[in-house]
């Protein structure tokens, strides 16, 4: 039941502001003078206020900054006399929720009361994820020791510990690392960590967004702008003004939206579709992607410009099988992990299952291994075996290499093997890619989507490779 603590010197307006309130579900109390309101204040933590602004003892607006120090969440509506709205818009910028003008009447009274009261519980919710977020998601959330990750965890500890993301123009950061690496956890390590904690974090796929509506998502609309515009809408840049704006895979963006998504970047500034102004942005933007941009500005496929751009500050998540080390500490973290999200007993790994672990490639780095246990844990009551973990063996399409000579022997799973010699001639790029492509989808079981988080690409483009990889298949077949 919600507390509502009524502060006014008006006895009979008092009370039926009173008993309304009460045949109405809330839980209300009336003081009538400044000093026994502020008593109350603290005494009772009131969800609303209503606050006369005429008091014997003072004057309510000099109460009014009282009243929220006591209670900060607590939503104050004031009630003043017809004629003094100067005042009421007063006490508005001094922190007032909302103010009524006397006489009051009761029904409307309730419904400003309850929309006070809803709102408060909506931010005290958001409150509360904000803070789940946050004690999750600073740098202590990237577990391991490591050579490999230590290096990269102290490298974003000295960007967050200086003075530059304090900027009003921070530098951009763009994060590389292949498919599962934990590139979102870093992004999110120096928002939580850094000086823009307390305003919002936004994480935009790039993959995700359609092209057509990629540039309204970013930067909003107008009403009108096309034919499904019923509305004007904030984008997602402005959402997260003042805060951080992450914008992962973008490696794979189009060329087109590569230069839209440059000219925000260097200008500080973005136009909604359909708008004749523009609008200035503070956000930090971080950028993460698995493709070696290197490779794809050489491609034609990634702008130069922007690559630089967006390369101030860099950062590499080196893969799982260079932290071999790290890998018994993140099985026990994601162990605890899931079973507290299954509300099941702490399982165990067995000897057996932490060696073979150990040993295992790792595809999909830090998320596979996660998945894995997370599909381990609901198998066995106790103890975690190899048997419970969905995991590649050498029957499944695991690769092996090794080099002889100069030579370089990749070995399949199957018994299928690839001899590199660069002296005398080596099989086609279509050909091993074609048996790579095939042993990753095995390992998987036939599974496209992992498959293509193994590979590091898209699961588009794994299908594109695997059509393209059957029909020469089928094309050397006929010829033949």
């Amino acid at each position: 039941m919600s507390r509502v603590l009524i502060i006014e010197d008006e006895l009979v307006l008092a009370k039926n502001v009173r008993d309304k309130l009460k045949a109405d579900g809330f839980k209300p109390e009336m003081r009538h003078n400044c000093a026994d309101g502020l008593a109350a204040t603290r005494k009772l933590l009131p969800d609303a206020i209503l606050l006369d602004i005429r008091l014997p003892d003072g004057d309510g607006l000099d109460l009014l900054p009282q009243l929220l120090d006591e209670v900060p969440s607590a939503r104050v509506i004031v009630m003043t006399a017809h004629g003094n709205e100067r005042i009421a818009v007063n006490a508005m910028k001094a922190g007032a929720y909302e103010y009524l003008t006397k006489p009051v009447e009761l029904d409307e009274l309730v419904l400003v009361v309850q929309r006070a009261i809803d709102q408060r519980q909506v931010n005290d919710n958001l409150d509360y994820l904000r803070q789940q977020e946050e004690s999750n998601s600073g740098l202590a959330s990237i577990v391991g020791n490591s050579p490999a990750i230590t290096k990269t965890k102290e490298a974003i500890a000295r960007l967050i510990q200086g003075d530059v993301l304090k900027l009003d123009d921070p530098p951009t950061v763009l994060i590389t690392g292949e498919t599962g690496t934990g590139k979102d956890l870093a992004a999110r390590a120096i928002h939580y960590d850094g000086p823009r904690k307390h305003k919002p974090f936004i994480q935009v796929n790039c993959t995700a967004l359609p092209a057509t509506l990629f540039e309204s998502e970013l930067f909003g609309h107008v009403k009108g702008a096309f034919t499904s515009a019923t509305g004007a809408k904030r984008g997602l840049f402005e959402v997260a003004e003042g805060g951080t704006i992450f914008l992962d895979e973008i490696g794979h963006l189009e060329l087109d939206l590569q230069a839209k998504l440059l000219q925000a970047i260097e200008h500080r500034e973005f136009r909604p579709v359909g708008a004749t102004e523009t609008r200035s942005i503070d956000v930090h933007i971080i950028a993460a992607t698995n493709r070696d941009l290197n490779e794809a500005v050489e491609a034609e496929e990634f702008r130069r410009d922007l690559y630089h751009r967006l390369r101030v500050v860099q950062f590499h998540l080196p893969p799982l099988r260079e932290r071999v080390g790290d890998i018994s500490a993140l099985a026990d973290y994601f162990l605890q992990k899931h079973c507290d999200r299954f509300k099941t007993p702490l399982k165990k790994l067995s000897a057996a299952a932490r060696t073979r672990m150990e040993r295992y490639s790792w595809y999909g780095n830090v998320r596979e291994l996660s998945h894995v246990l997370e599909s381990a844990i609901l198998q066995t009551d106790d103890l975690i075996d190899v048997n419970h973990m969905m995991l590649g063996d050498r029957q499944s399409g695991d690769i092996s290499e090794s080099h002889m000579d100069g030579d370089v022997n990749l070995t399949f799973g199957d018994g299928r093997q690839i001899v590199l010699d660069f002296e005398q001639g080596c099989p086609p790029l279509d050909e091993i890619e074609a048996m790579i492509l095939s042993a990753a989808y095995e390992h998987t079981g036939g599974n496209l989507s992992r498959a293509a988080r193994i590979l590091g690409i898209t699961r588009e483009a794994l299908r594109y490779r695997l059509n393209k990889a059957a029909e020469n298949a089928d094309r050397c077949t006929s010829s033949g």
